[in-house]
């Protein structure tokens, strides 16, 4: 393979001091080089070898790199290096040759025979002597090699608390999304996210789908590996496209079990129960579901894979994936050491920060309440955002009231559904300037306590009973039935649920088509 005058030159320093006029090119150019003589001319392009003492800045302009052997002051693509002889530089050179093209033949044959990205880290981590790692754009570390000092071991990149304030950061980061989509190698740095790297972006239908990175790079001026790493991906791209990358994340069998139970309403719920009885999730547990809403910048820059691993790191007992648009996690509570009150806790800061929203179910035993258990977080997650969107947590319990009143007014409106002699106090009130239908929503609030009722209204008691009185007979009621205690108590909820507008009638219709008698 050829190799650049600059990758050159830094092996050879290794071995002799070499001196240069300013920065070598960084291209690969050079092939197996020549000895030069006198008066001959070098192949365009060639590296050429030669002793000290003779002009040789024709050759130079010709060749692609002179190296003279002993002293003097190199010019242009001229280097010079202090060794003993012409002929130990001219050896050492071809030692380099051997080595980089060894490297070139194992990384073909490592293609030839079908083996793993994480073989072709390791033989480049041989040669180059650098943490080298291949992480998806969902930040699934798919191989890495000494990748442990930047969190980029094996498995999926922000899945641990030490990890994922990175991810978050990234996520978040201008200069990250700027080199989404370059082509060729760049370097990426940012002191407080990653440090330095050299990568590699590794794309399919021109999107970037993989990124190759080399840490702890210190040829931030003279990034002399850079050829060598766009080799590198090429190899791994090819063993992307076929099919090579290790599938990330361990066993997926709970995981599988679970999106079949939510998603297929056919589905065998005894085989289910049966299958995760032999995962270890029996049936005589207590089972938690969690629904969280993705963000733009999660579904922009494909991070849901590491959130559910970050998830199943934090929470013990739990299994989280993709379903929909959202990501559903389940917790085994028998299982887990955590409490519900740890897992909020845990759970609230992490939401919060990742820019997500929650809902939470009831907490149900066994296998058969799992599709339910889904539906009852997406519903929290659903109507908890339209009543108070600041919240980032929503649980079903608190909202469950609000749910039932926004079913019973689905195909009628609330005030079709309320008591009908409720709207005649209603009506009442607005025509004869009264207050029986806030003196009995009082009452029926203090619990049909007619002392209290009569303090919170300013009046007598003895006045309090004569309103009352009136109020019954409009009802047609004693108030003793709890049915229709809870009917009233009910009908006043749906009437506050209408538009202000126009809260109980239909439009164009006057008050006296909705009454009987007055009151």
């Amino acid at each position: 393979m050829k190799l650049s005058p600059a990758l050159l030159c830094r092996e050879l320093s290794k071995l002799y001091p070499v001196a240069t006029d300013g920065p070598l090119s960084v291209e690969p150019v050079l092939t197996r080089p020549q000895l030069l003589e006198p008066g001959a001319a070098p192949a365009e392009g060639a590296l050429c070898v030669a002793p000290a003492g003779e002009d040789w800045s024709a050759a130079a302009d010709r060749a692609g790199l002179v190296l003279t052997v002993g002293s003097g002051t190199p010019r242009g693509r001229q280097a010079v290096v202090d060794a003993p002889s012409t002929a130990a530089v001219y050896n050492a050179i071809q030692a380099v040759f051997d080595r980089f093209d060894g490297w070139y033949s194992d990384l073909s044959d490592s293609r030839l025979q079908g083996q793993s990205i994480q073989t072709l880290l390791e033989l480049s981590h041989n040669l180059l002597g650098k943490p080298l790692v291949v992480i998806g754009m969902d930040f699934s570390v798919i191989a890495s090699v000494e990748g442990e000092s930047h969190g980029m071991a094996r498995g999926m990149f922000g899945a641990t608390e030490d990890t994922y304030d990175v991810l978050t950061t990234l996520k978040h980061s201008g200069k990250y999304e700027a080199v989404r989509q370059l082509d060729g190698w760049f370097h990426f740095y940012s002191e407080e996210e990653m440090g330095s790297c050299m990568c590699v972006n590794i794309k399919k239908y021109g999107q970037t789908t993989y990124r190759l990175m080399m840490f702890d790079t210190e040829e931030q001026q003279e990034p002399i590996y850079g050829f060598l790493l766009e080799h590198l991906a090429a190899m791994v791209e090819h063993a992307l496209l076929h099919n090579t990358a290790p599938v990330s994340g361990g066993s997926h069998a709970i995981r599988t079990i679970l999106h079949t139970a939510i998603s297929d309403r056919t589905a065998d719920y005894v085989t289910i129960s049966q299958r995760l009885d032999g995962c270890g999730w029996h049936s005589s547990h207590e089972y938690l579901c969690i629904v969280l809403q993705l963000s733009y910048l999660d579904q922009k820059n494909l991070t849901i894979h590491a959130i559910c691993s970050y998830i199943e790191n934090i929470l013990s007992g739990s299994c989280a994936f993709q379903y929909k648009d959202d990501i559903v996690v389940f917790v085994d509570l028998t299982l887990s050491s955590m409490s519900q009150t740890d897992i909020s806790s845990r759970l609230s800061c992490f939401v919060r920060d990742s820019l997500l929203k929650a809902g939470y179910s009831r907490v149900l035993l066994g296998h058969f309440n799992f599709r339910r258990q889904y539906d009852q977080a997406s519903i929290a997650l659903e109507v908890g955002t339209r009543r108070n969107p600041s919240f980032w947590i929503h649980r079903f319990n608190d909202i469950a009231f609000d749910y039932i009143l926004e079913q019973a007014t689905r195909k009628l409106p609330g005030y079709m559904l309320s008591h009908e002699r409720l709207l005649r106090l209603k009506y009442g009130d607005e025509e004869n300037g009264t207050e029986y239908l806030r003196t009995l929503r009082l009452y029926l609030d203090n619990h049909l306590n007619a002392v209290q009722t009569a303090r919170e209204l300013f009046i007598h008691r003895s006045t309090f009973l004569y309103r009352l009185e009136r109020i019954k007979a409009v009802l047609g009621t004693d108030l003793t039935d709890p049915d229709e205690i809870l009917y009233l108590m009910l009908s006043f909820r749906l009437m506050e649920r209408e538009t202000p507008a126009d809260p109980s009638r239909p439009a164009g219709q006057h008050s006296d088509q909705n009454r009987k008698h007055p009151v």
